[in-house]
């Protein structure tokens, strides 16, 4: 497959009216490469990794390294379809190898969930979270989010926390 790179630069935004290029930045580069590899095939790469069929974890690495808001989506419809199930404590779980700011306020249902391991992946999701560019208004849901998880029910989700707290927010 030859790649049109012109057509894929318009398609996202990166050329100036007067046809020379524009820069995209690394979003603009994730999109490409959404664009690239097709909605329904990173769809099918986060169920792939759920399914922990073999090359489930090279499904995992290619989304972590996209990170496409596609397949972070995808991952919040398998929580959000499928609760109290293995398959979506897994989308948790995988959506914490590739999270940006755009699932932050997913993550207070996350910590709401009757499932204890759906609410230490979704302190993963936020720990994923902190390692990216954030605002002080987003600092400020995180430190709120950790705040909740430090009043969890369960000793070790309220320790993930304060670990959380300690080691991973920017100072």
């Amino acid at each position: 497959m030859t790649i049109d790179w012109e057509a894929l630069a318009k398609q996202i935004g990166g050329l100036q009216p007067d046809g020379t290029d524009r820069t995209v930045g690394t979003q603009g580069g994730r999109r490409a490469l959404e664009i690239l590899l097709g909605e329904e095939n990173l769809c099918a790469a986060v169920d792939h990794f759920i399914s922990l069929c073999p090359g489930a974890f090279t499904a995992e690495m290619v989304l972590k390294i996209v990170q496409s808001e596609i397949a972070m989506k995808r991952c919040f419809e398998i929580y959000k379809t499928e609760p109290g199930t293995d398959r979506a404590c897994s989308a948790v779980f995988l959506l914490g190898s590739m999270a940006d700011d755009k699932a932050l306020p997913w993550v207070h249902e996350f910590l709401k969930d009757a499932d204890k391991a759906v609410r230490l992946n979704g302190l993963r999701v936020l720990q994923y979270i902190l390692y990216g560019p954030l605002n002080d208004q987003e600092m400020e849901a995180a430190n709120n989010l950790l705040e909740i998880a430090e009043m969890d029910p369960d000793a070790f989700v309220r320790e993930r926390a304060q670990s959380i707290r300690k080691h991973d927010l920017p100072r």
